[in-house]
């Protein structure tokens, strides 16, 4: 009983398995059954008393023995299955019974004693079908389909199982009947009932059970993890299958063995296509021997992650993220798995980022961070290696203006127009940057000679000289330059670039659009500048400006007409101080405002004055800086001054240049609100700007100035006496009144007579003159 209820449940486990697994279970179910069928039959035999010797022949006992098992194996393929169909219960059944009726049979032939053996056919018969029928009703049991896997009825199919082996067994030796002859003597031989040899035999079978049962349970383990183990393949093949990153599987030689899906997309190419491609081929040749050298390592047992770039099939860049991970069986690597990312948008971000944090967003050029590195990498080097070079400061001209006065979108496209003509410049001779604002800076390549720095500089004032066309709009700027040389001025970024800036000063304070290499002296002089730079804050306060003022002749008559206000400052303990030093600087600083203020506020209580003793048609001239003209409240500034010295607005004229109408449209604004206060308009050195004319009839002005230096030459040179004669002609045509400026001789002034000139100032008529020379002047004039 105890071997068919194993069986049976290796029988269950036979019709749920395959392959190796099914031939196990058959295999261990078949020995189970077989051997306690024999065995059953051997301790009933050794228990049956005989007056007789009885002895075994060997051969047909393992014969016995084989039939056994071989008709158990026959019945459990049989029935064996899921689903057990009638024809298969009773082509089992009778292999069973016919099995357990040929063993039986087969063992009582195998014994040799003095006595013959008969069998009556009747109980033989019903030895056979008692093992067929009960083995049958037994197999249907265990397997029949909806419950054939209860343990409770394998339980009671092995219990019935066993009563058809024994009930088989009794049968047939109830059919068996023993004549001892008399006259024969009896022979030595093993005698049925030792107790010996049925322990034996009993123990034997109890321990074939024992492993049958500890087969069971390891094949119902390792069934268990084979389980766990076929889900886990399973997991990582639709991991490697449905993975959005690409997944290659090799050899440990590095033979492409499998590819996903991802991996096909991400390289263009199928997955054959890929499988008899060399792996090598879709690496980028730079990243080829990094790639072998991290696979090695992977097949020593050690995951590595790092970056490379594939080519695709299209011939494009992919740039990856790999992760190579060995596939370790049983402690040994058999494989490895190359995991594979795309992270090319991720890279172009990263590019783009460090491009942005190292270069300037608006022209492209590297900014102030990337160009010192650079320079400070340059003179890292050994010092035999570092050869001279130079470092160039660049500070655009009237940048300030153009950007206020056209709008940062202009003052953009100008930082662009003034980046490409700095290429052109500068070629390949050095690295160009933009520090920020209107700042640019170059630094020339190692070994440049004094004499290409000079030409070099040149050529950048030369280019940056010439208008800019932005949109339809001529804009005329300028370039002053410093230059500070490696070893001599620094040995340093930090040094080299202070002394560039400072020489850019230099070269701004020599009248702009020029280049000036570093000497010690200027920062003495910067020094300077600096001082009076914080005592020209101080000036207005302490009263050290005054005025003088220019007459400006009316050429017909020789009647003084008016004058131009010009300032002047005395400085307490230095004299003197020129325009040319601290009008630029007034400029820069943004001084400008308040001091023109008072210029225009003084220069209109000194003409009340001089109307109130007797000069009334006095007209007054003052000249409006950059910074005023883009003031928001001009008109209103104005307005207050006029109202607060009560000087009549019909004798002041503001002079504004042509540069301070390069925003057309809001210039039109400003002079429109101008002249409502009842003001006339002269734009000053006319000629020397770039506006185009065909603006300037929609401006509402009164007089053109000719500005000097057309005057100055006018008799010696040709083009100057035509552009004079122009600018009367325009004037006149346009109804304007023309002032020519800087008049010294009788010649120039017979000149201008003749075509039709209106007013003229300079020193033929006078110098600038204090208020009180003035007054004298105009009364000598009338008289």
């Amino acid at each position: 009983m105890i071997a068919s209820i194993t069986a049976l449940h290796m029988g269950r486990q036979v019709a749920k398995s395959k392959g190796r697994s099914r031939s196990s279970w058959l295999a261990c179910g078949a020995a189970a059954m077989g051997i306690g069928i024999w065995s059953m039959h051997f301790i009933a035999m050794l228990g049956m008393s005989l007056p007789i010797e009885v002895r075994y022949d060997d051969r047909l006992v393992l014969l016995s023995v084989a039939i056994s098992v071989l008709a158990s194996g026959i019945a459990l393929y049989v029935v064996g299955r899921d689903n057990l169909s009638r024809r298969r219960l009773l082509i089992g059944g009778f292999a069973m019974g016919i099995g357990i009726a040929g063993m039986h049979y087969t063992g009582m032939a195998a014994m040799r004693l003095n006595a013959h053996v008969r069998y009556d056919p009747l109980f033989f018969a019903a030895s056979v079908l008692i093992g067929i029928a009960v083995s049958t009703a037994a197999l249907w049991i265990a397997f029949r389909p909806g419950g054939a896997g209860g343990w409770r009825k394998r339980a009671f199919g092995g219990l019935l199982m066993g009563v058809a082996i024994a009930g088989m067994h009794y049968a047939g030796m109830a059919a068996t009947a023993f004549e001892s002859d008399a006259h024969t003597m009896m022979g030595t031989g093993r005698q049925s009932g030792s107790p010996m040899l049925g322990f034996a035999i009993g123990l034997s079978t109890l321990l074939v059970l024992g492993i049958s049962l500890v087969c069971a349970f390891i094949e119902r383990v390792w069934l268990a993890q084979l389980k766990q183990q076929l889900e886990r393949d399973k997991r990582i093949e639709s991991l490697f299958r449905h993975s959005q990153d690409g997944v290659f599987s090799f050899t440990l030689t590095g033979r492409l063995l499998d590819a996903n899906h991802a991996a096909e997309h991400m390289t263009g190419f199928s997955r054959a296509e890929l499988l008899a491609m060399p792996p090598t081929d879709l690496v980028c040749e730079e990243f080829r021997q990094t790639t072998r050298t991290q696979f090695i390592e992977a097949v020593g047992g050690q995951s590595r992650n790092f970056d490379s770039a594939l080519t695709h099939r299209d011939g494009s860049r992919i740039e990856v993220n790999n992760t190579n991970v060995p596939v370790v069986v049983e402690d040994e690597v058999v494989g490895v798995y190359t995991i594979v990312r795309d992270i090319t948008e991720r890279k172009m971000s990263e590019r783009r980022m460090k491009h942005m944090a190292h270069h300037d967003e608006v022209t492209g050029l590297p900014n102030r961070r990337l160009f010192e590195r650079q320079v400070t990498k340059i003179l890292a080097g050994p010092s035999a290696d570092v050869q001279p070079l130079a470092v160039l400061f660049l500070d655009i001209d009237r940048f300030k203006l153009v950007n206020d006065s056209q709008g940062h979108d202009i003052g953009d496209l100008l930082l662009r127009a003034i980046a490409s003509r700095l290429r052109q410049a500068v070629g390949d001779a050095g690295i160009i940057a933009r520090l920020g604002g209107d700042e640019f800076s170059v630094l020339l390549a190692q070994g440049v000679t004094r004499e290409a720095i000079q030409c070099i500089a040149a050529r950048i004032n030369r280019e940056i000289d010439i208008p800019f066309s932005l949109r339809g709009r001529d804009i005329h700027i300028t370039a002053s330059i410093g230059i500070a040389l490696y070893p001599d001025d620094g040995d340093n970024c930090i040094a080299l670039m202070k002394h560039a800036d400072t020489a850019m000063y230099s070269a701004k304070a020599e009248g702009k659009n020029t280049f000036r290499f570093y000497r010690q002296t200027m920062n003495e002089e910067l020094t300077e500048r600096v001082q009076l730079e914080n005592e020209l804050r101080k000036a207005l306060e302490r009263g050290e400006f005054f005025l003088v003022y220019q007459p400006q002749m009316d050429i017909a008559s020789g009647r003084i007409v008016g004058v131009e206000a010009l300032i002047r400052w005395r400085h307490g303990e230095k004299g003197l101080v020129s325009p040319a030093d601290f009008i630029p600087l007034a400029e820069e600083t943004g001084m400008i405002v308040p001091i023109g203020e008072w210029v225009l506020r003084t220069a209109c209580r000194q003409a009340k004055r001089w109307h109130g003793a007797g000069l009334a048609d006095l007209r007054m001239s003052v000249n409006l800086s950059s910074r005023q003209f883009m003031s928001q409240d001009l008109a209103d500034s104005i307005r207050r001054i006029i109202q607060e010295t009560g000087f009549d607005p019909g004798l002041l004229d503001l002079e504004i240049t042509e540069s301070m109408t390069l925003d057309v449209g809001r210039a039109i604004a400003t002079l429109h609100q101008l002249k409502q206060l009842g003001v006339s308009i002269s734009i000053d050195d006319f000629g020397t700007g770039y506006s185009s004319l065909s603006y300037l009839k929609n401006f509402p002005v009164d007089r053109l100035k000719i500005d000097r230096s057309f005057i100055s030459q006018m008799l010696s040179d040709t083009n100057d006496r035509s552009i004079v004669s122009t600018i009367i002609a325009l004037a006149h045509n346009l109804n304007l009144q023309v002032v020519a400026e800087g008049v010294e001789t009788d010649a120039q002034s017979a000149f201008l007579a003749s075509h039709g000139c209106d007013e003229m100032q300079g020193y033929l008529i006078s110098k600038p003159l204090p208020e009180e020379d003035i007054h004298r002047l105009v009364l000598q004039r009338v008289h």
